[in-house]
C-alpha cells in the first residue's frame, strides 16, 4: 500500500455503492450483451440472404449496400459485446461486499492481499483473451477483471481481504475493501498481517510495499507469505534492493536478534521461446518460500492446447498454480491475534 497524497481523501470508510443501481446496470449490460450475441450470430444468416442467395427486396439492392448492412450488424453486435463489459463490472462494483472495518477479522481464516495503489488501475482491466479462438465463452475464464481473477484462485485458501485505496467511490473487483486514514495504516496493516491465514503481496519497489513486505519478513512464517511478481527484471530486481536497505535499517533499529536473516530472491528466470499458444498474462509467476526461508521462483505462463472446450483454461489456470495453492490450503489455523497480545485491528 503507497502513500496517497492528502488531496486523495482521508480515512474511506463509506463508498458511494448503490445496491439497487447495480441491479439496473446488471439489467442493462445483460440486455445490451444478448442483443450483441443476437445480432454476431445473425450475421451467418444475413450473409446466405444478403449475399450469396439474395431474394426479394435484399435482391434488388446492389452488392455493396448488402455487404455494408453486413458488416454493420456484425460491428454493431461487437460494439454492443464491448459496452456490455464495462457496465456489468460497474454493476458488480455497486454490488460488491466492503468491510465496515477490519476488526471482525481475528479469529477468521482470511487471505490478505497487499499491492501498491498504483496497480489497481491495471488490475481493474479484462482478462486478456487467450490464443487459439475467435470468440471468447463468458463461461471460459472466472473473475471479470485481472484482480478478480486472481483474487478467484486464492479464494480456495480463505476470504481475501485487502486495503482500498483513500478516496475511492466504488470498490474494484476482487478482495473486498476496508479503508484506513492516511496516516495511520502501518499498525492495523501489521496486525491484519499477524492474523491472516496468508499474505500474498505484489512485487513493487514503492515504499508502501517493501515495508509491508519487511513487516510480514518479521512477522510470518516462511510458509504464509507469497510474492505476486507482475513486473518485469529491473522493477523486481529494484524491489529486493530496496527491501535489502529497509530491512537492515529497520533491523538495525529494532535489534537484529529479533529479526530472521534476509531471505535472497531468487533471479528473474529468462524469458521462454515464443510460442503463438502462450496465454500473455500480466502476471508472470509467484514467489513462495520454504521453512528455511529459501525462496523459490515459480512460473505463470501457461501454453494453451490447441483444441479447448468451455472448462480447459480453468482446468489449466488450477494445475499451474496448484504448486503454490495446495500448501496454502493445508496450512493450520492460525491463532487469534487478540489471544497472542498484539494489536488490535481497527
Amino acid at each position: 500500500m503507497e502513500r496517497q497524497p492528502a488531496g486523495a481523501g482521508g480515512r474511506a470508510g463509506r463508498t458511494a455503492q448503490s445496491p439497487a443501481r447495480g441491479r439496473a446496470l446488471s439489467g442493462l449490460g445483460w440486455g445490451v450483451r444478448l442483443v450483441g450475441m443476437g445480432m454476431l450470430f445473425s450475421g451467418a444468416a444475413l450473409l446466405r440472404a444478403l449475399v450469396r442467395e439474395p431474394s426479394g427486396e435484399a435482391g434488388r439492392l446492389p452488392l455493396w449496400s448488402r455487404l455494408l448492412i453486413l458488416v454493420a450488424v456484425v460491428l454493431g453486435g461487437a460494439l454492443l459485446l464491448a459496452v456490455s463489459f464495462p457496465l456489468l463490472v460497474r454493476s458488480a462494483r455497486h454490488r460488491s461486499g466492503t468491510l465496515g472495518s477490519f476488526g471482525g477479522l481475528p479469529g477468521e481464516r482470511y487471505v490478505l492481499y497487499l499491492r501498491p495503489f498504483t496497480i489497481d488501475p491495471e488490475m481493474a482491466r479484462p482478462m486478456p483473451d487467450a490464443p487459439g479462438a475467435m470468440m471468447r465463452s463468458p463461461f471460459e475464464i472466472p473473475g471479470m477483471t485481472q484482480e478478480d481473477f486472481l483474487v478467484r484462485q486464492f479464494r480456495r485458501a480463505g476470504r481475501v481481504v485487502a486495503v482500498g485505496r483513500p478516496g475511492e467511490r466504488l470498490p474494484l473487483l476482487g478482495a473486498e475493501r476496508g479503508y484506513l486514514p492516511l496516516d495511520d495504516w502501518q499498525g492495523t496493516v501489521s496486525a491484519m498481517i499477524r492474523g491472516a491465514h496468508a499474505v500474498i503481496m505484489s512485487a513493487a519497489p514503492g515504499p508502501g510495499t517493501v515495508w509491508e513486505f519487511t513487516e510480514a519478513l518479521r512477522i510470518l512464517p516462511p510458509s504464509r507469505l507469497v510474492l505476486l511478481v507482475y513486473c518485469d527484471q529491473p522493477d523486481y530486481e529494484a524491489f529486493g534492493e530496496a527491501v535489502a536497505r529497509e530491512y537492515a535499517m529497520r533491523s538495525g533499529a529494532e535489534g537484529s536478534g529479533t529479526w530472521p536473516p534476509l531471505p535472497g530472491l531468487p533471479p528473474f528466470p529468462e524469458p521462454l521461446p515464443r510460442s503463438k499458444r502462450r496465454w500473455d498474462l500480466r502476471l508472470k509467476g509467484f514467489v513462495s518460500f520454504g521453512d528455511d526461508w529459501r525462496a523459490s521462483f515459480t512460473r505463470f505462463d501457461p501454453i494453451v492446447p490447441r483444441l479447448r472446450t468451455v472448462w480447459t483454461l480453468r482446468r489449466l489456470v488450477r494445475r499451474e498454480l496448484e504448486p503454490v495453492l495446495a500448501p496454502l490450503s493445508r496450512l493450520p489455523a492460525v491463532v487469534p491475534p487478540g489471544s497472542s497480545g498484539s494489536p488490535e485491528l481497527e
